[in-house]
Order: C-alpha cells, then structure tokens, then sequence
C-alpha cells in the first residue's frame, strides 16, 4: 500500500517543471531521489554502525551506478542535438542490445561523439567520476547504457511529430 507525501519546492523549480511534467511521472521521479537519499543515509548509518561491510559496499554500489546511469543519460540528452534522424532510427532499433555491452563501449561512445561534433565541453565529467569510468567496466557499460536511453528518451518525445511532419 503507497502512503501519500506532500512535497513543496521552490517557485523557480516549479515554474521549469509545468512545461515539461506531463513528460515524465513526477511521483516515479520523487520516489528515486527519496531512494537515493535514504540509501546514502542509510549508509552513512551502517558505516557509523560498523555493520555488514558487503551489505554497505553493495549499496554503495547500486548508489554509484545509479549516478554513472544518469550523468550518461543527461549526456545522451544534451549530445542528441547532433544526431541525425537515421541515428535515432538506429539506436532504437539496437536499444535492447544494450545489455550486452562490453567494457570498451565508451571508447566507441566518445570516439562516434566526436564524429558527430559533439563538443568537448558538453562531455566534460567530473575528474572522480571519469576515474570511476577509467577503474570499473560495470561503470563504462552502464554509463553508455544510460546514454543510450537518453538518447531515445528525446527520440521517444518527439518522434510523433517528426514521423507525422511532412
């Protein structure tokens, strides 16, 4: 059974928000980050606790790839304005091949970025975080996996109007 919780947030927050909410499920989006937070408190519990250290390290984990999959989901955002429409076609056609990735995808992912002028900056990441990418290969693939459904999350919107557009 949901239990109902009522959020405020600032004006400038809710302004952005009425042009896009009907895009996405606001409640989905307030129970991830809710997630989130009390995964991290939760954490920060455990560790004050000195408990089950591969319970902890599992949730970090979970945590961190969480952030991976969404920096590479805001990333595919921004660089699909320099996709073509045959790209979008493309990565919606290969979207479930996704899973089978392997560790060497954000070489390929960075190296098509440049062949599409995507600029450098838009792909600028934070010096810990392309660490992560550089050490972990579960990190590249989910990142890539992340970009990918980004990427698609933008087709998914305005692929109506572009098959419908004569």
């Amino acid at each position: 059974m949901s239990q109902r919780v009522t959020i405020a947030v600032p004006e400038p927050l809710f302004t952005r928000l009425q042009p896009v909410k009907h895009q996405f499920n606001i409640s989905a989006v307030c129970q991830e980050a809710l997630e989130m937070a009390i995964t991290i408190e939760e954490i920060k519990t455990q560790v004050a606790e000195d408990e089950n250290l591969v319970q902890r390290l599992q949730t970090e984990k979970k945590v961190l790839l969480n952030k991976v999959r969404q920096e590479g989901f805001e990333l595919g955002i921004r660089s699909s304005a320099k996709l073509s429409y045959k790209d979008f076609r493309h990565f919606e056609r290969v979207q479930s091949l996704a899973t089978a990735l392997d560790e060497d995808v954000l070489d390929y992912l960075f190296s098509y970025l440049d062949q599409k002028d995507c600029p450098e900056p838009a792909r600028q990441l934070d010096a810990d975080f392309a660490y992560l990418l550089e050490v972990d290969p579960a990190s590249r693939i989910t990142f890539a996996q992340g970009w990918i459904d980004g990427v698609l999350s933008v087709w998914q919107t305005i692929k109506t109007q572009v098959d419908t557009a004569q």
